[in-house]
């Protein structure tokens, strides 16, 4: 009788880019995975958190010598994860206030998953929402892109596919960055997903 391949050789498995949504995997988690395994109570946790600034090259609003240039932005990811031990669909928002677009945001978390779980698959991602606005000095520029949906009017400010941006580890742990492009505003929208090793012993206590 064949044996069913191990689940962790599947993480070799590289990242896909279905209708804007990403469904994410790293070869370096592997390792880290298979330890974890062999002690009997690895799982692990997903955590996203985003970052926002504007294209440099962007001339939506140009900067003056004395001139700072604020934003106050809410990104709204569609957000679908399925495991054993818990499941969430839905539609998140997270409200970035007063930063200069230019130098970008800080990482503000906007998701994670309820408790420790087994690994079946990691989440489907997508930006489908920037609202918000732009001000200098001068003048303000709302905000209002939308990604495209089938039997709709193209938006006037689209919301572009996510695509791969880097992958590696820092001090909180492994992650896969990607990044989302608004068409008119030219702002960039990068999700940064964590997927954490945590004990699911101690998660059933």
């Amino acid at each position: 009788m064949r044996q069913r391949p191990h689940w962790n050789l599947l993480l070799s498995v590289p990242a896909l880019v279905l209708t804007g949504a990403l469904i994410l995997a790293a070869p370096n988690w592997a390792t880290a995975q298979e330890t974890a395994s062999i002690r009997g109570v690895g799982g692990i946790r997903h955590i996203l958190y985003v970052t926002i600034k504007s294209d440099p090259d962007s001339r939506v609003l140009q900067r003056g010598s004395d001139e700072p240039i604020t934003a106050t932005l809410t990104v709204k990811t569609r957000i679908s994860a399925h495991s054993q031990e818990t499941n969430f669909y839905g539609d998140v928002p997270a409200t970035v206030s007063d930063f200069d677009p230019i130098k970008g945001s800080r990482e503000q978390e906007v998701w994670k998953d309820a408790q420790c779980h087994h690994e079946r698959g990691f989440p489907k991602l997508s930006v489908i929402n920037v609202d918000g606005s732009i001000t200098n000095a001068q003048k303000s520029l709302p905000i209002a892109a939308r990604f495209r949906w089938l039997g709709r009017l193209l938006p006037g400010d689209e919301v572009m596919a996510g695509k791969r941006l880097a992958s590696g580890s820092d001090d909180v742990g492994p992650f896969i960055a990607t990044r989302t492009e608004t068409k008119q505003s030219r702002l960039f929208v990068d999700l940064k997903l964590y997927i954490l090793p945590c004990s699911l012993t101690a998660a059933a206590n």
